[in-house]
C-alpha cells in the first residue's frame, strides 16, 4: 500500500451512498480506495479517503456488489458494498 501524498485523487462522484460502502478509483498510477462513512463528524455521511496502491503492487480485491462506470480518459470508478485486498496486499 503507498501513500502517495503527492498524487492528487479524485473524489467519487456520487453526493450519497450506502453507509460503509466503497469508492475505488483506478487510472494508469495505480488505485484509490474512499469509504462511505457515517459518524459523529458527518452524520448524513461523507466520502473517506482510506488508502493508495501503486499501479506496480499487482493488486487483487474481492469486491461485491460492485458497479463500474464508463471509463474516462483518465481512470474509472469502481463502486462496491465491501473492498477487500486479497493477494499481495500490505
Amino acid at each position: 500500500m503507498g501513500t502517495d501524498t503527492a498524487r492528487e485523487r479524485p473524489t467519487p462522484n456520487r453526493d450519497t451512498a450506502v453507509p460503509d460502502s466503497y469508492a475505488i478509483y483506478v487510472d494508469d498510477r495505480g488505485v484509490d480506495v474512499w469509504q462511505y462513512r457515517v459518524d459523529l463528524e458527518e452524520p448524513g455521511g461523507a466520502w473517506r479517503f482510506v488508502e493508495t496502491h501503486d499501479a506496480e503492487s499487482d493488486l487483487r480485491v474481492s469486491l461485491d456488489l460492485a458497479t463500474l462506470t464508463p471509463p474516462s480518459e483518465s481512470g474509472y470508478w469502481v463502486y462496491s458494498r465491501t473492498y477487500d485486498c486479497e493477494t499481495d496486499c500490505k
